[in-house]
C-alpha cells in the first residue's frame, strides 16, 4: 500500500488547520489536503490562526514560520501555552537549524523545507497522524486503567453538571468499563442533568475526566458516556456561583463616550459575560468601562407579604477576555470588584436565581 493510500486511509477522520499568507500555497494545500483530511481550516497569519485553533480545534496544525500581524514562532509558542500536545508541522522557506532545534525542543514533529516536495508531506503527515492515534491511545489505557482501579476498589465518583449556571454534584458509581464507554449510576436528578448538558466532568481527587451522553438504560437506572478525554480544569472549581439572569435582568456598557447593550449570559458577583456583536471593532482586553445593572430582588415583609425591590448598581469594569463564536458574535467577560453593600445586594439576587432555576430544572422535560 503506498503511503498515499494510508494518509487517505487515516487523515479522513481528522481535521488541521493551515496557517499561511501566501493565497497561492494556502488554495494548493487547500485543494491537496481537502482530498484527505475531514476537514481543513486555513488562516492568513497567527492571530487568525489561534482563533479558528480555539474555535475549531483541529488536530492538526501546518504553519508559515514568515507572516504578518503574528508570526509563526509567536504563534507556535501561543498554540502551545493553550494546548501543549498538538501536532504541528513548520513550512517555510526559512530552514534555519536554530529553528529547527528550538522547535523541535517545543515539540514539532517537523521542518518542511519550501518549495513544498508533496512525497515528503505526505510522509511527514502519515508520521504526525500515526503519532496522534498512538497519544490517543496511550491516552486511553491511562483513562482505562483509572477507571479500572476506581471499580476494583469500589469507589464512587463524582459528576459535575449546570443548569444554566445551578451546579448539581453527586456521586456515582462505575458499573462496567469498555474499549469506548463507561456504564454509571448516579441519582436521577444528575442523570437528567447529564442528558440536558449532553455530557459531564467526572471528578477522582486531583483526577478530571470530561465523557459525552450516549444512552440512558432506564430499567435498570445506567447511564453510558462515552468520548473519555482528561481535561485539567473543571466547572466545580469557579470560585463564585454564575447564573442565567432572567428576563427583567438589564445591563448596559458605557465605553468610549458609547452606550451599548450585548445580551447578558451569566452574572457572578465578580463577572458578567455578554454575547456581543461586532464587539472587536469596539472594546479590547483591558479596556476599562462603566457598567451599569438592573434587576428585581424580594424581600421578606410582614404578614408573609414580599416586597420587590428595584435595584440599580453602577460600577467600574475591566474587560478580561473576547472569544469569538462565529463571524459575527463573541462572547466578551468584563470583571469587577463590587462595593461591600453592592455585593450582598447582587449575592442576594443571584440566590434568588438559584432557587428559580432548582424549580425551573424541576419541571423541566427531557
Amino acid at each position: 500500500m503506498s503511503e498515499l493510500i494510508k494518509l487517505k486511509n487515516k487523515a479522513n477522520q481528522y481535521s488541521v488547520l493551515v496557517v499561511e499568507d501566501s493565497k497561492h500555497i494556502q488554495k494548493q494545500m487547500k485543494t491537496f489536503l481537502g482530498k484527505l483530511f475531514k476537514e481543513v481550516f486555513v488562516a492568513d497569519n497567527g492571530v487568525m490562526g489561534l482563533e479558528l485553533f480555539k474555535k475549531n480545534l483541529p488536530d492538526l496544525v501546518l504553519t508559515d514560520l514568515t507572516m504578518p500581524l503574528m508570526n509563526g514562532h509567536e504563534f507556535i509558542e501561543k498554540l502551545l501555552l493553550f494546548s501543549p500536545n498538538t501536532r504541528i508541522i513548520i513550512i517555510s522557506a526559512h530552514a534555519y537549524e536554530e529553528n529547527i532545534i528550538k522547535f523541535k525542543k517545543l515539540g514539532v514533529d517537523d521542518f518542511i523545507q519550501k518549495p513544498v516536495n508533496y512525497d515528503i508531506l505526505i510522509s511527514t503527515l502519515l508520521s504526525s497522524l500515526e503519532k496522534l492515534e498512538n497519544k490517543d491511545e496511550e491516552n486511553f489505557d491511562d483513562i482505562f486503567k483509572f477507571l479500572y482501579e476506581i471499580k476494583l476498589e469500589n469507589k464512587p465518583l463524582e459528576l459535575v453538571n449546570h443548569y444554566k449556571g445551578v451546579p448539581f454534584i453527586h456521586e456515582a458509581k462505575i458499573i462496567n468499563i469498555f474499549k469506548d464507554k463507561v456504564l454509571l449510576k448516579t441519582e436521577n436528578v444528575q442523570i437528567k442533568a447529564i442528558k440536558y448538558e449532553g455530557e459531564t466532568t467526572l471528578h477522582f481527587e486531583d483526577k478530571i475526566l470530561i465523557g459525552t451522553f450516549s444512552e440512558y438504560d432506564e430499567v435498570n437506572k445506567i447511564i453510558t458516556l462515552i468520548n473519555l478525554s482528561e481535561v485539567e480544569t473543571s466547572p466545580k472549581n469557579r470560585r463564585e456561583v454564575r447564573v442565567d439572569p432572567d428576563e427583567l435582568f438589564t445591563a448596559s456598557i458605557f465605553a468610549n463616550s458609547e452606550r451599548y447593550n450585548y445580551k447578558v449570559e451569566s452574572i457572578s458577583v465578580c463577572a458578567i459575560a455578554f454575547k456581543a456583536k461586532n464587539v472587536t471593532s469596539r472594546l479590547k482586553r483591558g479596556d476599562k468601562v462603566d457598567l451599569v445593572i438592573g434587576f428585581k430582588t424580594e424581600h421578606e415583609a410582614s404578614f408573609e407579604n414580599k416586597i420587590i425591590h428595584k435595584e440599580r448598581l453602577a460600577f467600574k469594569a475591566l474587560v478580561y477576555k473576547i472569544n469569538k463564536i462565529d463571524e459575527d458574535y463573541s462572547k466578551i467577560i468584563f470583571i469587577y470588584e463590587l462595593k461591600f453593600g453592592d455585593r450582598k445586594i447582587l449575592e442576594n439576587y443571584i440566590s434568588q436565581r438559584q432557587l428559580e432555576l432548582v424549580k425551573e430544572f424541576k419541571e423541566l422535560r427531557i
